[in-house]
């Protein structure tokens, strides 16, 4: 194979990663906006959603795993918890849960915040990238082994 032809595969691969990062990192932010509007609308603590976004770390890395390796698995996962902190935190405030008093969230605060969505969006990840890592690599019974 030539190297124009490695090449373009690299850079098809990555646009399909970049979507695939792109669309994971919005269906975060419409999470976050749906569990909003569940929380406010039903009464129930929003932090009740957790196990909802930690449900969709674990399963969008675990595709990552399947289509990009295990390392974009947690790439991912340190993305979207990124996504989840920043943009999803601004979502989740403008509708209601999610908001601090003025003056109560210092810059401190909110990096410690950041750093553990992100150490916690690798960690998400990684479960997800291994089992999809590990589904990548069997075979069913009687298929030929690369």
């Amino acid at each position: 194979m030539s190297a124009r032809f490695r090449r373009r595969d690299a850079q098809e691969t990555f646009l399909q990663a970049f979507k695939f990062f792109a669309l994971s990192s919005l269906s975060v932010i419409a999470f976050d906006a749906l569990a909003s509007v569940a929380s406010v609308a039903l009464g129930f603590p929003y932090s009740y959603t957790a196990f909802g976004s930690a449900a969709l770390y674990i399963v969008l890395a675990f595709f990552a795993a399947r289509m990009f390796g295990f390392w974009a698995a947690i790439a991912l996962g340190v993305v979207m918890g990124i996504t989840d902190v920043t943009i999803g935190w601004a979502v989740s405030w403008a509708i209601g849960p999610g908001r601090y008093d003025v003056g109560t969230l210092t810059p401190s605060d909110w990096i410690f915040t950041a750093l553990f969505a992100a150490v916690l969006g690798a960690i998400y990840g990684l479960i997800g990238g291994s089992v999809g890592t590990f589904a990548r690599r069997r075979r069913p019974a009687g298929e030929p082994q690369p």
